[in-house]
């Protein structure tokens, strides 16, 4: 995993209650565990949907 420092504006109310529900030691753990989540969470869906193939529907 590659760190990179990124100057960003956030929701401080959300890191907060992301932090607290995580019982994360700092903003940077708690959100980078949500970043690691959606990433997951992305590329199962990826998976998923690979072979979902196409649907051809027709007017009646």
């Amino acid at each position: 995993m590659a760190l990179v420092k990124k100057t960003i504006e956030l929701d401080q109310e959300q890191i907060n209650r992301i932090k607290t529900a995580l019982k994360a030691r700092s903003e940077k753990e708690a959100i980078n565990a949500v970043l690691r989540q959606f990433d997951t969470d992305l590329m199962l869906a990826e998976e998923i949907l690979k072979d979902a193939g196409s649907f051809d529907f027709s007017e009646v």
